[in-house]
Order: structure tokens, then sequence, then C-alpha cells
């Protein structure tokens, strides 16, 4: 495994251990090996977000796979007919991998989208959590005392 410059904090996926080391292969209570070497967004505190975007991103995927299905099955259909020639058949073949890709592509183009907002907000909470450690604990100010150190204001003019 590489070593990180910065490295994050991997939970394990089998028993859940937050292994801190960058140069550990395999978890060290179960030895499973470890895959993730980033901030998962439940090591940070972040929730996941578009659940609907989701759900329509699936629906995509599945129109991808129903297109090409689709256009194999019309393809496939007519090699032996006499209704389409094997070069119509060709075309619907190509372009409906053309479609397929891009639908695709748009599922993958959202999914990046989500993962970029995800990683800023995982990320955002990572650093409070460092500052948050590394700050110095500072005494509160005793109410009293900042009164009397506070000057006294003066009375607004009568008009």
């Amino acid at each position: 495994m590489s070593l990180h410059l910065f490295s994050t904090p991997v939970q394990c996926t089998r028993c859940g251990t937050v292994v801190d080391d960058p140069t550990v292969d395999k978890c060290p209570n179960c030895g499973n090996l470890l895959k993730e070497r980033r901030a998962p967004r439940r090591l940070a505190g972040v929730e996941t977000r578009y659940g609907s975007l989701r759900t329509l991103l699936a629906v995509l995927r599945f129109l991808g796979v129903m297109v090409l299905l689709l256009g194999a099955l019309v393809f496939f259909s007519t090699l032996g007919e006499d209704g389409l020639s094997g070069t119509n058949g060709a075309i619907v073949f190509v372009s409906s991998i053309v479609v397929a890709v891009a639908l695709f592509a748009l599922a993958g183009i959202f999914v990046l989208m989500m993962d970029i907002e995800e990683n800023t907000r995982s990320s955002f909470r990572m650093q409070q959590r460092m500052l948050e450690l590394t700050e110095p604990k500072r005494p509160a100010p005793d109410a009293a005392a900042a009164d009397a150190a506070a000057p006294p204001v003066p009375p607004a003019p009568a008009h």
C-alpha cells in the first residue's frame, strides 16, 4: 500500500476498527484487507444526501441497460430476416450502444458531482475536528470582570 502525504483513517469493513496508520495493509483485529484509504462519510459524520436523485440515477442506469439489450435484440433478430438489412440492424445496434453510453456517462457525471459535494463536506468536518483537538482551551471570562473592565457608555443627548 502506498504511503499518503496526508493520511486519513480507514474503517475496516468487516469488524469496524478504525486504523490511523497509513502503512498498515490489514486490519489489526480481524486481518481483513483494508481497501479504502480516504475518509469515509461515516468516519467524518457526514450524512448521505440526495436520496431521490440516487434513485433517479439507478433508473437512468436501468434505462441504459434496457436500451442496450433492446438494440442487441433488434440487431440479432433481423440477421436472418428479409425485412431489415444487416446494415440497418447494425445502425440500430451501434446507436443503442451510443445512447446507453450517454446514459451511463450522464449518471456518472451526477455521481461525480455528488461525490465532490460529499467530499467537501467530509473534509470540512475533518478539518473542524482537527482544529478542535489542536486549539488550546481558553478559560471562560468572568462576567463580573468583563462588566468592570468595560468603559461606561455615555448617555444619549436629548433633543
